[in-house]
């Protein structure tokens, strides 16, 4: 019926019908553009929700990944804690071991120390007691040879046979019944030159046993004392 109205020369058509349709339509037209325009903005959110979501997926299973290195991280370096400190109580054993030992060897040292200077001091000392006995020795090695030069030339004189003729008879005085009688200086024959010496007096004595008797070699003798002279002399030379 609107319709039919609506044609041309069928009727009059309300201006108010038609305004009404008019509005109706632009308010239609601008409704659907706003929502056509949320919708858009809608869906743009959407999407940069869904590219948010999809990033915190991602960083959620770094952030896993990351937490799980770290727990590892964490438990490795409480085992490396546990061996560095089982190896700290090894070395504090070790360096008490250590300080004893060197408190042990600084003992040692200071004894043995102590124990050079001791034996430095008695080597000085035995050093110059040697020092002294060379010297005693040499001076009795002097003595010696002078006392054997003077023995030689005594008895070079004493066996010439114009000593013997110029020189008196020398006789030993008798202090009791038990020693010799005077016997004369040239009577006596001293064939060995360890048995030079033997005399009372200052006059040989005369052997009482027979002459072809075995006769036992003299206790003292300035040979032996030359010869003894001479190994000591030796020995301070080695």
């Amino acid at each position: 019926m609107c319709i039919d109205s609506m044609r041309v020369g069928g009727g009059r058509c309300p201006p108010l019908l038609v305004g009404g349709l008019l509005i109706a339509c632009l308010m239609l037209i601008c409704n659907w553009w706003t929502s056509s325009s949320e919708n858009l903005e809608l869906l743009r959110q959407i999407d940069d929700f869904s590219e948010q979501l999809k990033i915190s997926a991602e960083e959620r299973d770094q952030c896993v990944t990351l937490r799980g290195n770290l727990e590892q991280r964490y438990q490795h370096s409480e085992v490396l804690q546990t061996k560095l400190k089982k190896r700290n109580e090894e070395l504090e054993e070790a360096n008490t071991i250590c300080k004893s030992e060197l408190d042990s060897l600084n003992k040692l040292d200071a004894v043995r120390t102590a124990t050079l200077d001791t034996l430095k001091s008695e080597k000085n000392s035995i050093n110059s007691q040697l020092d002294e006995e060379k010297e005693d020795n040499r001076k009795l090695s002097k003595k010696l040879m002078e006392v054997q030069d003077e023995l030689h030339r005594l008895k070079s004189a004493q066996n010439s046979p114009a000593d013997q003729e110029s020189k008196p008879v020398r006789t030993a005085v008798v202090i009791s019944k038990a020693q010799l009688g005077p016997v004369a200086e040239s009577a006596v024959r001293i064939s060995s030159s360890g048995q030079h010496g033997l005399k009372y007096h200052n006059v040989p004595i005369l052997p009482r046993d027979l002459p072809g008797a075995v006769r036992q070699p003299p206790r003292f003798s300035v040979t032996m004392l030359k010869d003894s002279f001479n190994r000591r002399d030796e020995r301070s030379i080695d």
